[in-house]
């Protein structure tokens, strides 16, 4: 704080301190005959007492809408001030540290709601297991396929046990897309449901992957999207769902997934 060379200059936290009403008995009536007497204590207890008033005006929405039950319980630990004067506002520092109090809770809660939303609306529209296959599949790279021996009989056997869990057929035979070897066929899961990846290497584009889970939502046509940076297809039939999702041009992809459920649903 600033020192003062008036030899009865308050300093700035008893003339604060006034401000806010938190002097009593002897002290206050001293301070306070100092600012109605001396000039430059005056004008030095106005200085602050204008610089006050800009958060007031900033954090009373904030007061207004903070969740009160759990700012009563944090501002109840706190040493309540003697009486003030009436003022203007009746700001205190007390309540500069509702008011910060409240922006937390209140920025917590905001967020809390979107990201209940934002989960509630993927459930319902069943987009969420594409979410979670898209943020996979972003971390793939050219890399991550090239060492996998592209081994038929591998291949065969990798597919017929994706399409017995699944209950669907995927022959090798029709699995094909030009220039773009199929690389494996896994089974994982999601959601306690399993879920059938066939990974493919466009030696353009790099990782490709079509995606399958049983799904009993229905079925609609193809659709594209966007997620972690890759262009998503995804259509359904009445028991499974389907996304083909890579670094593909949105046309191209669209024209591999049209061969992909045609193939499918031979």
């Amino acid at each position: 704080m600033s020192e003062h060379k008036h030899p009865e200059m308050p300093s700035d936290e008893l003339l604060v301190a006034f401000l806010d009403g938190e002097l009593a008995g002897e002290e206050r009536r001293r301070i306070g005959a100092l600012v109605e007497s001396d000039p430059e204590v005056a004008a030095r207890y106005e200085f602050l007492s204008r610089s006050e008033m800009p958060f007031y005006d900033a954090f009373v929405p904030l007061l207004e809408n903070a969740p009160a039950s759990d700012l009563e319980a944090i501002l109840a630990r706190l040493p309540s001030p003697n009486a003030a004067e009436p003022r203007g506002h009746n700001w205190t520092r007390r309540g500069l540290l509702a008011a910060a109090v409240a922006s937390v809770f209140v920025g917590v809660a905001i967020d809390r709601a979107y990201l209940r939303i934002k989960d509630d609306h993927e459930e319902a529209d069943g987009s969420e297991w594409r979410s979670v296959v898209a943020e996979y599949l972003s971390l793939y790279t050219a890399d991550t396929l090239a060492d996998l021996a592209n081994d038929p009989g591998v291949q065969t056997a990798q597919l017929q046990l994706i399409s017995d869990r699944l209950g669907l057929q995927l022959p090798a035979s029709a699995l094909t897309l030009p220039d773009i070897p199929l690389k494996r066929a896994q089974l994982l899961q999601y959601d306690g449901r399993p879920l059938g990846q066939l990974a493919f290497l466009d030696p353009e584009h790099g990782p490709l992957a079509l995606c399958i889970v049983k799904s009993a939502r229905g079925a609609f046509a193809p659709q594209v999207e966007k997620r972690y940076g890759m262009n998503v297809v995804y259509w359904a039939d009445a028991a499974h769902g389907y996304m083909l999702v890579g670094r593909n041009p949105v046309d191209q992809l669209s024209g591999l997934a049209e061969k992909l459920r045609t193939a499918i649903s031979a």
